[in-house]
C-alpha cells in the first residue's frame, strides 16, 4: 500500500509538472534534517519531541528517504519511509508517508524547512516540524586525506556521501573541480 501511494503521488505530480521538469532548477534537499516537532492530538494533548528526516535519494523534483521521530522523552524512536516531490517553484514540499497521513511544507531558508503533518480518524493529530540541515562538523584537514591542501569530490564522498554533489556545486567558486581551504571555510561558515 505504501509503495502504491508513493508511486501514485509521484506519477500524478510528474504528469502535472511535465512541462516544467526540464526547465526547473530544484533545490538540493538530500541530507539529514533535524529539529523539534510540536504535536497536538484530538484530545488536546500537546507535546514537543525530536525528529530527523534523512533524504537519501533525489532526482530533480522527486525524493525519498525516511524519518525518525522520537515519540516520547525516553528517546524511543519510530522510523518511517517516505517519498515526496518539490513544486515547480522549488519552495513547497509534499511527502507521502505510511498509510494514514500526509506531510507538506516549505523550504524556509537555504538550510531550514518547516513541515506540517495532518492525520485524521481515530488517531487524529497535527504536527509542526521546524527542521534545520545537520551541520557539517568535519574539518578540511580530516577530508583532505592525501594532504595536498585541496579536497576533491571523491574525498568529500568518503565523509559526506549524501551531500558531496551539493557541496562541490555550492563551494567550488572558481569551478576548477577542487576546493581550497578558503573555499571550504567560506562555504561552511556561510551556510
Amino acid at each position: 500500500m505504501k509503495k502504491l501511494i508513493c508511486c501514485s503521488l509521484v506519477a500524478l505530480v510528474l504528469m502535472a509538472f511535465s512541462s516544467y521538469a526540464f526547465a526547473a532548477d530544484y533545490p538540493e534537499v538530500r541530507g539529514t534534517w533535524g529539529g523539534i516537532v510540536k504535536m497536538i492530538t484530538k484530545d488536546g494533548d500537546v507535546s514537543d519531541n525530536k525528529a530527523v528526516f534523512v533524504i537519501n535519494k533525489q532526482e530533480d523534483a522527486v525524493f525519498s528517504g525516511y524519518k525518525i521521530w522520537f515519540a516520547d522523552k525516553k528517546d524511543n524512536a519510530l522510523t518511517e519511509p517516505f517519498c515526496g516531490v518539490i513544486d515547480e517553484d522549488g519552495v513547497k514540499l509534499y511527502f507521502a508517508e505510511g498509510e494514514e497521513g500526509y506531510t507538506q511544507g516549505t523550504i524556509t531558508g537555504k538550510q531550514t524547512m518547516s513541515l506540517y503533518y495532518l492525520e485524521s480518524g481515530r488517531k487524529a493529530k497535527a504536527m509542526h516540524y521546524q527542521l534545520e540541515r545537520v551541520r557539517f562538523t568535519r574539518g578540511f584537514v580530516d577530508i583532505d586525506k592525501d594532504g595536498n591542501k585541496t579536497i576533491i569530490r571523491s574525498e568529500i564522498v568518503n565523509v559526506y556521501p549524501l551531500n558531496a554533489e551539493r557541496i562541490m556545486r555550492e563551494a567550488d567558486l572558481n569551478k576548477d573541480g577542487k576546493l581550497s581551504k578558503k573555499e571550504w571555510e567560506t562555504w561552511k561558515n556561510g551556510r
